[in-house]
């Protein structure tokens, strides 16, 4: 299968496109490498694994990649994820988490993938009460923060790709990784 995935040079897409080139897929990862490293994906490009520098607010780059690749599946992980950036640069984190959603769901679109995947985040959820916790997918959607409003902003428009597009997603929220590769920002989601 080709398999794109975006911001697969981070700390949880270094992961998926190993386990994606160890079931033979032909991967093309797309990342800026602002925060992703070239060493999280060294042994997988080995292997066959394409790295395509381009950020994913230049739609137009992202059409690009996404003409030339052809992905059958797209992992959308790239994201800015510094909670203290959205909230000094609100802008910028919508720029990234939003737009960057909306380009990589178009380019998705237009080039016929079969699925679309995205890495949203507990975020979205704020800060529950200790009387909610553990969440379920029910509870309220109160993010306290620009990237929790924008990762709930890019989850809508996967959910509208699927139902005006037909084109099946997915949305997966977050919460609490941690394991090898790992840099030294993280979103914290309360749990018990």
């Amino acid at each position: 299968m080709r398999a794109l995935v975006s911001g697969g040079a981070g700390f949880i897409g270094s992961h998926l496109v190993d386990a994606l080139v160890a079931r033979g897929d032909e991967v093309t990862v797309v990342d800026d490498l602002s925060t992703g490293r070239g060493e999280n994906i060294a042994e997988a490009m080995a292997r066959g694994a394409r790295l395509v520098s381009a950020d994913v607010a230049d739609a137009a780059a992202i059409a690009r990649i996404f003409a030339e690749a052809q992905p059958e599946l797209v992992f959308h992980l790239a994201a800015q994820v510094d909670v203290r950036i959205s909230v000094g640069r609100p802008g910028f984190d919508a720029r990234v988490n939003v737009e960057g959603t909306v380009n990589v769901l178009e380019a998705a679109r237009e080039a016929g993938a079969g699925g679309f995947v995205l890495a949203s985040s507990c975020a979205v959820y704020g800060e529950p009460a200790t009387d909610d916790v553990p969440l379920s997918e029910a509870a309220p959607l109160r993010p306290g923060s620009p990237y929790g409003q924008a990762k709930l902003a890019a989850e809508g428009y996967a959910a509208l790709y699927r139902d005006l597009h037909r084109m099946p997603t997915a949305s997966l929220r977050f919460g609490n990784v941690y394991g090898p590769r790992q840099g030294a920002v993280g979103i914290r989601c309360r749990s018990r």
